[in-house]
């Protein structure tokens, strides 16, 4: 840990001086290029914490020999396979394999698995839609019965299994599985530590499945993940706010990565290769319901494929495998706004600079906050609206990057604004019919 906390610092340190140079191209895989995805998640039920109990949890689905009696989350995936096409996802993934260990798919490794195979089904319905898929899969925490005998904690979800030998001869057995079965496009482990089991990982695949894109969560804080991983990933929960914020649980608190806008900017500068930010589709993962302002979640989209990122999307389901309302809701507002502006994103990379906005932008009134990409031979300047603000938007370019900008267009598709140039610079307005209550875009001509 000491190895990686010194190069983290480091990277920090040169990357505030030189920031990352995003490769530019509009043949870029779709996991090398801003997008949308979803995660189907199969991890909540009703009553019980992330930190739950797990000799209560075992004993609550097992029959009287001691057999699973699985009783749900069932999995209703060919709707969310719909679900991910209205919204207009660029990649999506199913959960098969969560902390407690039942598993989603096809094994014959253990009799802990749903009577059917989920993850057989998604994988059909995703190649017959034409998105690509990922499956989840915990590889640090496994409360499958069949390990009770070398659990460390039996009792808490917080159990590095990873450790064992044993556990580790299993899991690559189960990856052998799932890749000769469902040929996924990729796989999302849950989660980088510096540990056996996330060595074990990335050798086999690496060896045996090379063409597989592999990411892992909470990767995006290790240097060594960056070398490792086809892109690394983390949490960011709300819009804006602290880096970091404390969650009261069951349990007692737990911290969790928090500002969208402070996460993406820095992703913006450090990370390569590409990067992912992931949060949930309702208040919280064991919130399912709409956020305060829905238009919240579709800011953060815009935030982070601005600044060159996936923004990728847990959504829940109910016992019986349906989404909960308020999310398919939730993913309606955003696959409305999202599918006419999918280019302006997938065919932009972040411009080059130093600070979390761009030099030279002034935005009137307060609270907006800008991103710039380089758009073809244009630029493209993100205005993203923090505050609901209902005014005409003013903008002030000064200094060396604005000094040729020459027209502007509002898009996607809109109309053409007059730029009006003096000694100053240039300024333009956008009236307040015009605006976008998420992310004002203007292409700005050279």
């Amino acid at each position: 840990m000491s190895r990686e906390a010194l190069g983290l610092i480091g990277g920090v340190a040169q990357r505030m001086i030189s920031p990352v140079r995003h490769q530019r191209g509009t043949e870029r895989p779709w996991w090398r290029r801003p997008g949308v995805g979803v995660q189907y998640q199969i991890e909540y039920r009703p009553g019980m914490d992330w930190e739950r109990d797990y000799k209560q949890f075992n004993r609550s689905m097992m029959d009287d020999e001691e057999n699973l009696a699985f009783n749900g989350p069932l999995c209703q995936v060919e709707n969310w396979v719909e679900l991910s096409a209205r919204t207009g996802a660029d990649y999506h993934m199913m959960e098969i394999k969560w902390h407690d260990g039942i598993c989603y798919f096809d094994t014959e490794l253990t009799h802990w698995k749903t009577p059917d195979d989920y993850a057989g089904r998604f994988a059909e319905a995703s190649r017959k839609a034409g998105i690509p898929f990922m499956f989840y899969y915990s590889s640090i925490f496994d409360h499958n019965p069949m390990f009770d005998s070398i659990q460390p904690k039996q009792g808490s979800t917080i159990s590095f299994i990873g450790y064992r030998p044993q556990y580790l001869d299993y899991i690559r057995a189960q990856y052998r599985e799932i890749m000769d079965r469902y040929a996924p496009d990729g796989m999302w482990i849950d989660w980088y530590w510096p540990d056996e089991a996330t060595d074990a990982t990335i050798d086999l695949f690496r060896s045996e499945y090379p063409q597989t894109v592999l990411a892992f969560n909470a990767s995006n804080y290790f240097p060594s993940a960056h070398r490792r991983l086809d892109y690394t990933s983390s949490e960011a929960h709300n819009l804006d706010g602290h880096y970091l914020k404390l969650v009261k649980m069951e349990r007692g608190f737990v911290p969790v990565f928090a500002s969208c806008w402070k996460w993406a900017t820095i992703g913006r500068r450090l990370f390569e290769p590409p990067w992912e930010l992931i949060a949930p589709a309702g208040r919280w993962w064991q919130d399912p319901t709409l956020r305060d302002d829905p238009n919240d979640l579709l800011r953060m989209a815009a935030i982070v494929m601005a600044n060159g990122g996936l923004f990728f999307m847990g959504v829940t389901s109910k016992l019986d495998g349906s989404i909960y309302p308020d999310q398919v809701t939730q993913l309606g507002i955003l696959g409305d706004w999202y599918i006419p502006r999918k280019r302006l994103f997938a065919e932009s990379v972040p411009a080059r600079y130093r600070r979390r906005e761009p030099h030279g932008v002034e935005v009137k009134p307060a609270g907006f906050k800008t991103t710039a990409c380089e758009h073809g031979p244009d630029t493209l300047l993100h205005l993203f609206n923090m505050r609901q603000s209902t005014k005409s938007i003013a903008v002030g370019l000064t200094g060396g990057p604005w000094e040729k900008v020459r027209g502007a267009v509002l898009e996607p598709g809109g109309p053409r604004l007059d730029v009006i140039r003096d000694r100053n610079g240039a300024r333009l307005v956008v009236p307040p019919d015009l605006s976008d209550p998420v992310d004002t875009i203007l292409r700005l001509e050279s």
